[in-house]
Order: C-alpha cells, then sequence, then structure tokens
C-alpha cells in the first residue's frame, strides 16, 4: 500500500509541476466515453476535445447527433458520476468524418502548449527527462495506463517551450 501511496504523489506532483493536469483530465474523459459510450455507438463517434467544460464529439451520422443532443443532460450526469466531479458542462455533437478527429490534435484550452506556431520546432526529450518519465510510470502495472501515461509524458515534454 506504501508503495501505492508513493506512486500516487509522485505522479500528482510530475503532473502538477509540468502542467499537465487539463490533459490528463482530458484524457480520462474520453477513456470513460470509449468505454461507457463506445458499445452502443460503436466507433461512430469520437471525442475530439475538452475544454471549459465541453466534451466535443465528432459522429459521421446525423441520426447519432440527434440521439447524442436529445441524451446529453444525462450523458453529462453520468460522466460527472464517472469522473467523481461536476467538471462536465456541455456535450457538442458535430458532424465530421471520423478520420478528421485523428488528423487534428487533442487540445485543452488550458494545454500552454495551444499557444505555439506551427513553426516551433519540437524537440525530443533530454534523457533525464525520459528517465524522470520512465520513474513517473514504473509502478503502474495495468500495461494500457502505463502506455498511455508515458505517451502523454513524452508528448508534453516535447511540446515544451
Amino acid at each position: 500500500m506504501e508503495k501505492t501511496q508513493n506512486l500516487r504523489a509522485l505522479l500528482t506532483e510530475y503532473t502538477r509541476t509540468r502542467e499537465l493536469e487539463p490533459k490528463m483530465l482530458e484524457q480520462k474523459v474520453f477513456a470513460i466515453w470509449k468505454k461507457q459510450f463506445g458499445v452502443p455507438f460503436g466507433k461512430k463517434t469520437v471525442p475530439v476535445s475538452f475544454s471549459d467544460g465541453v466534451l466535443k464529439i465528432y459522429t459521421e451520422y446525423p441520426t447519432h447527433k440527434n440521439e447524442l443532443s436529445f441524451l446529453t443532460p444525462g450523458i453529462i450526469t453520468h460522466l460527472n458520476a464517472e469522473l467523481g466531479q461536476a467538471v462536465l458542462t456541455d456535450l457538442r455533437v458535430e458532424l465530421r468524418p471520423i478520420q478528421e478527429a485523428t488528423a487534428h490534435p487533442h487540445h485543452t484550452k488550458d494545454d500552454p502548449t495551444n499557444s505555439q506556431t506551427p513553426n516551433t520546432p519540437r524537440t525530443d526529450p533530454t534523457p533525464e527527462e525520459l528517465d524522470e518519465i520512465e520513474q513517473a510510470v514504473a509502478g503502474v502495472t495495468d500495461t494500457e495506463l502505463k502506455t498511455s501515461l508515458r505517451q502523454l509524458f513524452i508528448t508534453q515534454s516535447k511540446e515544451k517551450p
């Protein structure tokens, strides 16, 4: 139990000092969406952004858009219950090809990397940053979560100014 508490403290400190909390929340919302709503809607909907309490979803099907719009209050309540806090305030569904969602990176408004210009060079993480990331995820036993966290931390370290 002590190792779990130490890992939690380490991850909390890491995300706080790197200003990753908005991105972590976004990823959590996306994961819950896929788990809870991926079954009834299949791969016909995809979350694309979460900012200021608004979750944006793309779908290619007008019937899915209508159904999601009708179910929005219940979806918001359910997602907030899963998150354990009332952070989601609205759900916006847009008719767009699903491929567009994968072509554009996910953003949160509070994400400091959003201010970068397209010409800003991206640098690979330093060996020290990679070691720090590996230490941060070392105690995570869930392989999928560990991989997601590692990728998130690496991406964020690349996008630092």
